[in-house]
């Protein structure tokens, strides 16, 4: 499998849509930082101060590897690679982790050019902004890790099942839009559940209405979204709020993803 992973990323690094996305790291890395330092600025919590440089590449990391994925690991299929492997010798079982394990590499060198885009300015926030808690910055370094293993097992699933380019690269981008504004959508809900506060309303004769929301719970299915949903969590994390749930939720889709990729992979009729 060894040999598989390596041949993955000698492609990777030849590949432009890769150097691309690389160089989209820096922008927003640096981008996320300096948002970072100027709402500390005007007041905000110092939590956002090192939750959104270090944590915010989940926020927006599951489109941009579905346009990498679909683009890359998808010419398996279009090049008659996947044939050739197993005509090779290579099981199927090898050929799918060789390549899900590829996709982790590539997701957390984008991780690490997104956190060296902005690195050169840490010395000076460690000197002018208090330091974040190590136990709270760890659960959501680790959750941001899991985070991107549960991207990159959704990814692989449908880039080994998905034959057709043009196909995979449409479903796998709307899936991912899908899930950005589904986890918008949640967020919402649960922060007017939960924080109450006044909305704005427009009644049957067209006239403007307050409504005032009492803090509360929110429902169980809007807070179960709320820690499982993957821009919910990515949200959390760059305040540095998370929970075990929320990366138990982020390794339970990573298996579950992988385990039944590999039942159909197998199952795949390869020609």
């Amino acid at each position: 499998m060894a040999s598989l992973i390596r041949s993955h990323l000698a492609r990777l690094r030849k590949s432009r849509v890769f150097l691309l996305a690389l160089v989209i790291m820096f922008p927003y890395g640096l981008g996320l930082c300096n948002s970072a330092i100027g709402d500390l600025q005007a007041g905000a919590a110092s939590a956002g101060l090192w939750g959104q440089p270090l944590c915010g590449f989940g926020l927006l990391i599951g489109i941009i590897l579905a346009a990498v994925f679909s683009l890359f690991f998808d010419a398996e299929h279009a090049d008659g690679a996947i044939r050739n492997k197993l005509i090779a010798g290579h099981d199927r079982v090898s050929i799918y982790l060789a390549t899900l394990a590829a996709s982790l590499l590539a997701a957390l060198a984008l991780y690490l050019i997104f956190l060296l885009s902005w690195a050169a300015r840490l010395p000076w926030m460690l000197r002018n902004f208090p330091a974040p808690e190590p136990g709270r910055l760890a659960l959501c370094l680790g959750g941001t890790v899991l985070l991107l293993a549960a991207y990159c097992s959704l990814c692989v699933m449908l880039c080994m099942l998905v034959h057709r380019r043009s196909v995979l690269a449409v479903v796998l981008i709307l899936l991912m839009v899908f899930l950005f504004f589904a986890g918008i959508q949640t967020q919402d809900a649960y922060e007017t559940a939960t924080r109450g506060g006044m909305q704005m309303m427009i009644d049957g004769a067209g006239q403007q209405q307050w409504v005032v929301h009492e803090p509360g719970a929110a429902g169980a299915v809007t807070a179960f979204l709320y820690d499982a949903l993957p821009v919910c969590q990515a949200y959390r994390y760059m305040e540095l709020d998370a929970t075990p749930a929320m990366l138990a939720y982020s390794a339970g889709l990573a298996v579950l993803t992988t385990a039944l990729g590999l039942a159909l992979f197998k199952r795949k009729d390869i020609r």
